[in-house]
């Protein structure tokens, strides 16, 4: 079975187990199969019913936030989510997930090309060689999300580094799992696959020049296609984004195409969705004409292309595929996604102060 894996900084975790005295908002039930003494001291309450009336009911999505032991492994140590990040959790989840997908495909498309189970975990948990992991998801169908108790509901970037990011590359997965892509993205890095030796397997940046558009990616091509739909969705992008192309060498100094004063002012307001805050910490914080610019070499001299001509023939490949197969536009996609994250922060990209939604309210989202 796929299992993908993310590391990140790990917080310190705990164990729990379940006890008798149970409220109606508690997140643990013990053993593989609730009870029906559980049941009844865990009565539906208000997260239950928006779940079921926003997810379950309409796309056959189960979200999951009881700690049920059935549904997780003893291979690491987990901790249950606290009812209010789990509130937090599903209101971002339906506003910069669900919404935004159906509008660029339809209700029924999302009930059949989806995952189907989505596990909150409260910390991130420790695999057994020690590494941290922040999600895992398997065959693109089930998805633990972990450390939602320190979810932060109004930084984008926080979602996208730590949750958006997971999501859309699963829903890529169950796409290709479906209709498989051509064979011809396969052969455009196909020597430079790394299976389970990806990631030691480059120095720095040099995935990038080998056509992959993260190191995760160099592990097998299914990981490659899917990685590439999600960073393109989460990364800024100046052709999209900037509004600052320029033909006049006289402003465009560096040769990128873009006015070099505009485009500078533009990454600098990056920080208006952070508080003011840098955002230098964030992958989602890239701007993908950057990372294309650094894929801009030979990962060795008798290759034929650049790392960046690779990901614009697989890019090419991709936006044929989704057109094609599933009447997708990617830029349409990432349109409706991102239009959204001015009320996310609370402010435009340019810092005009607008609506902030407030996650922790269900009756409102």
């Amino acid at each position: 079975m796929k299992k993908l894996i993310y590391i990140c900084l790990a917080a310190a975790l705990g164990s729990c187990s379940a006890d008798n005295d149970l409220s109606s908002d508690s997140v643990i039930l013990g053993g593989n199969t609730p009870s029906q003494e559980e049941k009844t001291l865990n009565p539906p309450n208000a997260l239950d019913t928006y779940i079921e009336n926003h997810f379950t009911n309409p796309y056959n999505i189960r979200m999951l936030y009881r700690f049920l032991e059935r549904e997780t492994t003893r291979s690491w140590v987990l901790t249950p989510t606290k009812y209010e990040k789990a509130v937090q959790f599903a209101t971002m989840f339906n506003y910069l997930f669900m919404e935004p997908y159906v509008e660029a495909t339809s209700k029924e498309f999302m009930k059949e090309h989806s995952f189907n189970t989505l596990i909150l975990i409260g910390e991130n948990a420790y695999h057994a060689t020690r590494i941290p992991m922040r999600g895992l998801a398997t065959n693109g169908v089930k998805i633990h999300m972990m450390n939602i108790n320190n979810i932060k509901p109004n930084n984008i970037y926080y979602l996208n580094d730590n949750a958006l990011h997971t999501l859309y590359h699963e829903t890529a997965h169950t796409w290709h799992q479906s209709i498989d892509y051509p064979t011809d993205y396969k052969r455009i890095s196909g020597t430079d696959y790394k299976s389970n030796s990806w990631s030691a397997a480059w120095a720095g940046t040099d995935y990038l020049k080998a056509g992959f558009i993260s190191a995760y990616g160099s592990s097998n091509s299914d990981e490659d296609f899917v990685e590439m739909i999600s960073r393109y969705i989460v990364y800024f992008n100046a052709k999209e984004d900037c509004d600052c192309a320029t033909t006049d060498t006289t402003l465009d100094t560096d040769g990128d195409g873009f006015d070099d004063a505009l485009y500078n002012a533009w990454k600098r307001s990056f920080t208006n969705y952070n508080n003011g805050a840098s955002v230098t910490s964030y992958e989602s914080a890239r701007v993908w004409e950057e990372q294309l610019a650094l894929a801009d070499e030979k990962i060795r001299p008798t290759e034929q292309y650049t790392g960046k001509e690779k990901l614009q023939q697989k890019m090419a490949v991709i936006r044929k595929y989704l057109t094609e197969n599933w009447n997708i536009d990617l830029d349409a996609l990432r349109k409706k996604i991102r239009v959204r994250y001015p009320y996310v922060a609370g402010r435009t990209l340019s810092g005009q102060a607008v609506p902030q939604k407030d996650f922790s309210d269900l009756t409102n989202n």
